[in-house]
């Protein structure tokens, strides 16, 4: 489960350049699309169960998995979480590590694995599988650095799943890890009509110019002493990414564009992680919380099978109750 610490496994591939008409990399993104609004569902046939699918965009094959939980109704919009794995990663990793499948049968949403490209996949050689990532704008690999229009591909998928599943499309949440959480803030960014908040773990809001459409709520979470993508913020990607700004600095910039006036207060306090949260934001629910696990490390908080995530923050949990609280207006 590389994530983004294996980097340097696709040096060998070089990558699609932007300005070669023969190289496959995708148009700029798109415009933000108008998104229906949904109160009910007919025709749709798929029930419980986990579904691998597929979608054609920009001549390529893109995937994604769905876990779709036992007491679904086809009739009845049901809330999507979109989770983004690392970059190294896949769906199934990202699936095990967040366990959200299984929260989702609890809680009963959608869990939603979209699958990233690998260098071999962007450039039309090799049978690389191992560099799968998301252009974040910021970070990281060989979709980074094809510029690969990603954003567009999440715009297909969510436009093939609103024909399979009833999904609600106010309820529509975005989280991720590392090159993943980079990416959950891009698309607050560039798509804030359809994500109603996001819950990046350890990555940076390293979109520029970021201008969303309307105030998105952020629950950022991320340890100290992560040496991968740093808390203090660097320039540590090389060529695979970008420099990008601190996890502070990433949820101030959410504050501000929130129009968050008030002071910040505590929200959550377990052993080494706490949580804080901008107020006085319009509206008050759209506010930008920090959640810093002090010496943690690259990790998924709750989960001690990678880089000992921290037992006193459960990310998975805490996100889907920062969600619940924030439907899209």
């Amino acid at each position: 489960m590389a994530l983004l610490a294996g980097a340097t496994a696709c040096s060998s591939s070089s990558p699609a350049r932007p300005d070669d008409p023969d190289s496959g990399v995708n148009l700029p993104v798109d415009e933000e699309p108008t998104v229906p609004e949904r109160t009910a569902c007919t025709g749709l046939t798929f029930g419980p169960g986990t579904y691998d699918w597929t979608v054609e965009h920009d001549g390529r094959t893109r995937h994604y998995r769905v876990h779709v939980p036992p007491g679904y109704d086809a009739t009845r919009p049901t809330p999507a979480v979109l989770a983004f794995h690392g970059y190294g990663s896949n769906e199934r990793e990202m699936e095990g590590l967040t366990r959200l499948s299984t929260l989702a049968d609890t809680e009963g949403f959608l869990a939603v694995y979209p699958v990233g490209l690998s260098a071999s996949e962007i450039n039309g050689r090799g049978t690389d599988t191992t560099t799968r990532g998301w252009n974040a704008d910021a970070c990281c690999g060989p979709a980074f650095m094809a510029k690969v229009n990603d954003v567009g591909f999440v715009d297909t998928l969510l436009t093939d799943l609103d024909t399979r599943v009833c999904v609600d499309t106010r309820r529509t949440f975005a989280t991720g890890l590392s090159n993943g959480g980079f990416f959950s803030y891009r698309l607050a960014c560039e798509r804030a009509s359809r994500f109603a908040a996001i819950a990046p773990v350890a990555g940076m809001d390293g979109t520029e110019p970021c201008n969303p459409s309307r105030p998105v709520p952020v629950l950022h979470m991320h340890g100290t002493a992560d040496s991968v993508i740093r808390y203090e913020g660097g320039n540590n990607l090389g060529p695979f990414g970008a420099p990008y700004p601190s996890a502070e600095e990433s949820v101030r910039r959410f504050a501000e564009r929130n129009g968050c006036t008030g002071p910040t207060v505590e929200t959550y306090q377990q052993g080494d992680s706490t949580c804080t949260a901008a107020t006085g934001c319009v509206p008050e629910t759209a506010t930008a919380s920090l959640c810093t696990v002090q010496g943690g490390l690259h990790a998924w908080p709750g989960f001690a099978g990678y880089n000992n995530g921290t037992p006193n923050l459960d990310a998975t949990r805490e996100a889907w109750k920062f969600f619940q609280a924030r439907p899209r207006p």
